[in-house]
């Protein structure tokens, strides 16, 4: 026997019947009013009753996880009509699909925050106009100007940067900087010998690639030279919490926490084989 809600609805245990809208909502976690909006754009078209009731069967639930599976990673409604009612569709290549259009975005939304952080008050500007404050906000004025320029990414522009920092030991290396710092792993390679050649870590804007020695390139570990020529800096949300967490886990720190004059607050801290690395979070306006 099939039960029935307030609205008048057949109730989840309704087999063949089906479902109607207040019980899919209630079973998936969506709203009644998000299901309407599914089938008022044509994403998801429900069966109707003789009295005009909208009622879903299996198959309408297999599509709705689909669409949720896609909207869950940012896809519109539109491309997922299209691409569900498509006979070769795939979830395979809509993602993919998806994954180059969302490189896109973050590429414009990266060059867009860098226009935006050259316009900040603390950003000096020609030497020559900082003693006259309408030379001064004109400079200004330009830099936003400049933000609202094209933002297109152009064929040969350079793109990302990916750091390269070379550990003897990158194993030993690998686990320091998940464990203690608290970067995301990546993959470990190995060769035929089980000896690590590569590594990556991971931060949220990109990857840091683990390198071997290697003389033939001039590539030496920093516990070799007993010098490094470069260092690392990662943004944290909350520089305070990171030093305490990293201190917890035994960093050796060089610094602590400070107020720095070009706007972060930062600490210092040793690396795997010695080198330096630093951790800041940009200072709030007083």
């Amino acid at each position: 026997m099939t039960e029935r809600t307030d609205d008048g609805a057949v109730g989840a245990g309704a087999g063949d019947a089906g479902w109607r809208v207040g019980d899919l909502a209630a079973l998936t976690g969506l709203t009644v009013r998000t299901l309407h909006h599914y089938d008022d754009v044509g994403v998801l078209r429900p069966d109707r009753t003789a009295a005009g009731h909208r009622v879903y069967h299996r198959a309408h639930v297999e599509r709705l996880y689909r669409i949720s599976v896609l909207r869950r990673f940012g896809v519109s409604l539109d491309d997922i009509a299209t691409a569900l009612d498509e006979p070769g569709w795939t979830l395979d290549g809509a993602l993919r699909t998806h994954l180059a259009e969302l490189e896109d975005q973050v590429l414009r939304m990266e060059r867009l925050l860098h226009r935006l952080s050259a316009t900040r008050p603390d950003v000096p500007v020609d030497a020559r106009m900082r003693a006259d404050d309408d030379a001064g906000d004109v400079e200004v004025c330009r830099r936003l100007l400049a933000v609202l320029e094209d933002t297109a990414v152009a064929p040969t522009e350079p793109l990302r940067r990916v750091a390269v920092l070379v550990y003897a030991d990158l194993e030993a290396a690998h686990r320091h900087l998940v464990d203690v710092f608290g970067l995301e792993p990546g993959p470990l390679h190995r060769d035929a010998g089980g000896t690590v050649v590569h590594g990556e870590v991971r931060t949220a804007d990109g990857v840091v690639m683990l390198h071997r020695v290697a003389p033939e390139w001039r590539l030496a570990s920093p516990a070799a030279v007993g010098a490094a020529t470069g260092m690392l800096v990662v943004t944290v949300r909350d520089v305070d919490a990171h030093h305490a967490a990293a201190v917890a886990r035994g960093a050796t720190v060089t610094y602590p926490p400070t107020d720095q004059p070009y706007g972060v607050r930062e600490y210092g801290v040793l690396g795997p084989e010695g080198e330096p690395w630093s951790f800041w979070s940009p200072l709030r306006p007083s």
